[in-house]
């Protein structure tokens, strides 16, 4: 079926599946109800057939090579934390930290500087970041929302930008593959680096991060988060139903051990450096690095070219199977540390593991169904209708707004910013090269728009990670960085109309949207009524 017969019908899916989960807080039941809606419209209005097809995209997610090797890697995240866990490495390490943390806002700020450190990649920096902070955050009585949010702000937003990240390869990838259809003579990689001024929803949500945790000023659901925690002691609301449920204080450490600061920072820091190394030799790192120092002559020239192959060699890296290889690395070090010097049995080290399986187990599920909504609203082709409508109204100078818009459209319907990229590229690259808008402000504009969705939908995988190590309520972490994600986008949306009509200096006109963010955000913060505090559930109750 052609996809422009589906028309407006083909958003249902998703807005039906978000906007059930945001009413009832029962995502697996409202993810699958979106499944089932789309699964019917693709097979012709058939409930029964459309039922068996919605069960057939939950098959195909789920033995994709790639996703497989995700929840893999998930699963084995929640093994190797079972064991620090047991080991009291974690709680060593949470201590020691208090010591140096004095208030809350240190804590948040520590959380927001870590999640920007761990730049190679957004669910290392997720999982590693959430670990090592909840203890801390707990402690000074910060929310688990507030630092789901950060989680979220801090670690896609990074690595959308790095030059040495998981992303960059995806990213300058559909670069070039446009630039050679369309016969371009630029370089994919000094465009994408041209294109980082223009990511302005990115710049502003990472601004923002640091705007609220340095000034205090929260607003909307979060103030009412943030008020609960600090008045009741209350990290979670009453009656929250946290991601990731299995704490530290379910898994005792026995009276014999000792537990060390190196017990929780070992295997973080072989998962880490086997993150690296591996993305380096999956992306052939080793013939490119030797390819680079044959034609090198000097030090400097040797270092230049090393760091050249290593930044290409990303680019062509496999991602899934380098989180997987890392993760099964960190198992193995705790494991062997518990055995080998914490003198461990094996009984209360197998405990411990199925423990950590049991953290994941819902997560895991979540995941499986949005990465399936996703697919069913890509079935009915959500980005080209997106497209469609938006090319009777586009002009060059609205053209970066426009495409910003759509990718935050599209992305909020199916969970998934590399997908959206997918889909906008083809069109946007191709419109925006024919009507003399600048390339590097049209692919900024695709690129930061992909991210919007991560940030506000429910169905995102990297929603469900922030909320997975955080230790929040899916639902709650939705509510309260809705706000926080509007904000910024609103920003976003009048930089790209500044950049198209006037043509100011991309730092000029970054520098009045930082001004403005810092505006918003305080009138917000110190006016927002009562009401303003209500969740979006509320809104629709």
């Amino acid at each position: 079926m052609p996809s422009e017969t589906y028309g407006l019908i083909s958003l249902f899916p998703a807005l039906i599946a978000i906007v059930l989960t945001l009413v009832s807080r029962q995502a697996l039941l409202s993810l699958f109800a979106g499944i089932w809606l789309g699964a019917t419209i693709l097979v012709g209005w058939n409930p029964v057939a459309g039922a068996a097809r919605g069960l057939q995209f939950v098959v195909t997610n789920l033995t994709d090579a790639f996703n497989v090797k995700l929840l893999l890697f998930t699963f084995l995240i929640g093994a190797m934390l079972g064991m620090i866990f047991l080991s009291g490495g974690m709680r060593s390490v949470a201590d020691a930290i208090v010591k140096r943390v004095k208030t809350g806002r240190q804590a948040q700020l520590g959380t927001s500087i870590l999640g920007m450190l761990i730049f190679f990649d957004s669910y290392a920096s997720t999982m590693i970041s959430g670990s090592v902070m909840r203890p801390v955050t707990d402690r000074f009585d910060v929310s688990r929302e507030k630092l789901a949010y950060i989680l979220d702000s801090t670690t896609a937003p990074t690595a959308s930008i790095a030059v040495v990240s998981t992303w960059l390869g995806y990213e300058v990838g559909l670069i070039q593959q446009q630039f050679n259809s369309l016969g371009i003579q630029k370089s994919a990689f000094v465009v994408f680096i041209q294109s980082i001024p223009f990511r302005f929803y990115s710049l502003f949500a990472l601004a923002l991060v640091f705007i609220v945790v340095l000034a205090d000023w929260d607003f909307g659901p979060m103030r009412a988060a943030e008020r609960r925690a600090r008045r009741e002691g209350k990290v979670l609301r009453d009656d929250a139903n946290p991601l990731m449920e299995t704490q530290a204080s379910d898994i005792e450490t026995p009276d014999h051990v000792d537990p060390r600061w190196w017990y929780f920072v070992s295997p973080i820091v072989v998962l880490v450096a086997v993150t690296v190394f591996s993305l380096w030799f999956t992306g052939g790192g080793v013939g490119k690095t030797a390819t680079a120092l044959a034609g090198a002559d000097g030090i400097f020239e040797s270092i230049s070219a090393v760091f050249d192959a290593f930044s290409r060699a990303l680019r062509n890296a496999d991602t899934a199977s380098a989180i997987l290889w890392a993760a099964f690395a960190g198992c193995a070090t705790i494991l062997a540390i518990l055995v080998g010097h914490a003198r461990i049995g094996l009984d209360r080290v197998s405990d411990s593991i199925f423990e950590g399986f049991k953290m994941v187990m819902f997560p895991v599920a979540i995941l499986s169904l949005a990465w399936s909504i996703g697919s069913v609203s890509e079935a009915l082709n959500v980005g080209d209708y997106v497209v469609s409508v938006s090319k009777g109204i586009i002009t060059p100078e609205l053209l970066p707004a426009v495409v910003f818009l759509s990718a935050a459209i599209i992305s909020f319907c199916i969970g998934t910013s590399w997908g959206t990229m997918g889909i906008l590229f083809p069109v946007a690259v191709p419109l925006a090269h024919s009507l003399g808008t600048p390339l590097a402000l049209a692919i900024g504009a695709i690129l930061t728009g992909s991210l919007f969705g991560d940030h506000c939908s429910p169905i995102s995988d990297t929603t469900v990670m922030s909320s997975m190590f955080a230790a929040s309520d899916h639902v709650d972490h939705v509510n309260t960085q809705i706000p926080y994600a509007l904000l910024a986008a609103g920003i976003a949306t009048v930089a790209f109309l500044v950049s198209g009509y006037t043509g100011l200096p991309v730092g000029l006109t970054l520098a009045l949207g930082l001004a403005t963010l810092v505006g918003g955000t305080y009138v917000l913060s110190e006016h927002l009524g009562t009401t303003g505090e209500l969740g979006v559930a509320q809104v629709f109750e």
